[in-house]
């Protein structure tokens, strides 16, 4: 009753004329949950409500319509159901599947951590089918971490907020200058460096959480959220038999192909990552504890450098963020507190790719110059184009008049052979004959003389 009793003024309203709030449920980073009643169909709903900086947000209203909608088209078995997406004097609200117990793969974590390996990937699989799912229908999910998969009383895993990380990350990008980044444990290397996510990024949040499963902890930890994105990029997740005992080398390999910073490394996308898990549980119930082929299969075949200083500037060791440039406070995060709370989604500023002020990444360009600098530049550029051009024209010139000289050396050379055939070459005199070059010698009453080919003329 702790969490439900909290007061909270939108308990006891009714939204859209449908959805009668009853309770809160939980409060994250990016939305608040309650337990709500849908009086049209007389059912249990989970309505998940925005923050009122996003729903003032025109970006983000048309955005979370259009994932909702996706969202909503998503049915699978693993798959936390949208029913509604409405909007009622301010309040942006999502209607989904409300999921009995309120129990989540966090929870399941504080309690069983480190997880069998066997049981691991029986969990690790029923996430896997709905990101699977998602992926084949065109949806990223970009937020997957524990708090984000439910676990039914009966045992049946589910997998909530698809969508719901797009639509926000268009909203802070606009409002705020900050690009959602997702929550700090499980970020991919390429939304802290380009902002970019994709299939593949989901699988690294995927293999972060296997991981997570299998230890009991986080790859990756530090006494800042920036500092443990930091680690993402430039660090390799470590092999889970390096935390525990029982983990077989392919499973090893089967998480660092997940985790590869390199994301061509990693599996296209979470089917082929299913396929993959496939090859490890069978390996894995058939008591094989080590299979050397299904191990060099699954390790990545290149090892990624550490990845060079961000925005041109120095790497350094730990580094720090401006608390001005903060969306929400990095202190209510759980990667730094015993035991954690519940993760949320953290959305930071670009000074997290930038490793410097609040500001957009600029391509490698030639540096900003004055006016008088750019006219100099221009000027030499004019001065180059030209001499470049006198060259060419002398080249012309030369080469114009290398064939004058050779068309009129060869044209008087078969002049003269052209008199000697017809008989005027015995009358030449030795000043002529010898002009006529050394194939007519003085005085030769006998000779003869080879055309250029086609001419078949020969005379003796």
């Amino acid at each position: 009753m702790g969490r439900s009793a909290v007061f909270d003024p939108l308990v006891g309203q009714l939204l859209d004329g449908r959805y009668r709030v009853e309770s809160r449920i939980a409060r994250g980073g990016m939305a608040t949950v309650y337990e709500a009643t849908d009086l049209r169909l007389d059912r249990a709903v989970a309505v998940k409500v925005m923050p009122n900086a996003l729903a003032d947000d025109e970006t983000f209203t048309r955005r979370f319509v259009r994932e909702a909608r996706a969202a909503a088209r998503l049915a699978h078995p693993n798959v936390v159901a949208v029913y509604d997406q409405g909007e009622d004097n301010g309040v942006v609200f999502l209607a989904m599947e409300y999921v009995a117990g309120r129990r989540t793969l966090r929870d399941l974590m504080r309690d069983e951590a480190p997880v069998a390996p066997r049981r691991a990937l029986g969990l690790f699989e029923e996430v896997l089918k709905a990101i699977a799912a998602a992926h084949e229908s065109g949806i990223v999910h970009r937020d997957i971490k524990p708090e984000n998969v439910l676990i039914t009383p009966r045992g049946q895993v589910k997998v909530a907020d698809f969508g719901l990380a797009r639509a926000i990350s268009a909203a802070t990008a606009t409002a705020t200058g900050g690009v959602l980044m997702g929550t700090v444990s499980y970020l991919p290397p390429e939304l802290v460096t380009d902002g970019i996510a994709d299939t593949r990024s989901d699988v690294y949040a995927l293999g972060v959480l296997l991981f997570e499963l299998l230890t009991g902890s986080k790859p990756h930890a530090g006494d800042s959220p920036i500092e443990v994105a930091y680690k993402h990029v430039h660090d390799d997740v470590p092999a889970p038999s390096t935390v525990v005992r029982g983990v077989p080398p392919y499973l090893d390999a089967f998480v660092a192909r997940a985790t590869a910073r390199d994301r061509g490394q990693r599996p296209a996308d979470a089917q082929v990552l299913l396929r993959q898990l496939r090859r490890v549980r069978h390996a894995l119930d058939s008591g094989v504890s080590d299979d050397e082929e299904l191990t060099a299969d699954l390790t990545p075949t290149r090892s990624v450098a550490l990845a060079p200083p961000l925005a041109g500037r120095p790497a350094r060791d730990t580094p720090t963020a401006d608390g001005a440039d903060e969306v929400f406070d990095f202190a209510a995060y759980d990667d730094f507190g015993t035991p954690p709370p519940a993760e949320h989604t953290l959305v930071v500023s670009d000074d997290l790719r930038s490793d410097g002020p609040v500001g957009p990444r600029v391509p490698a360009q030639l540096p900003a110059a004055g006016g008088a600098s750019r006219a100099a530049l221009f000027s030499a550029n004019r001065r180059k184009r030209r001499g470049r051009g006198w060259l060419a024209l002398f080249l012309v010139l030369l080469l114009a008049a290398g064939a004058a000289a050779a068309g009129w050396y060869y044209g008087l050379t078969r002049f003269q052979q052209g008199l000697s055939v017809i008989g005027f070459g015995e009358a030449q005199p030795p000043a002529a004959a010898e002009s006529a070059g050394p194939s007519l010698p003085v005085g030769a009453s006998t000779y003869s003389v080879t055309l250029p080919p086609g001419r078949g003329l020969t005379a003796s």
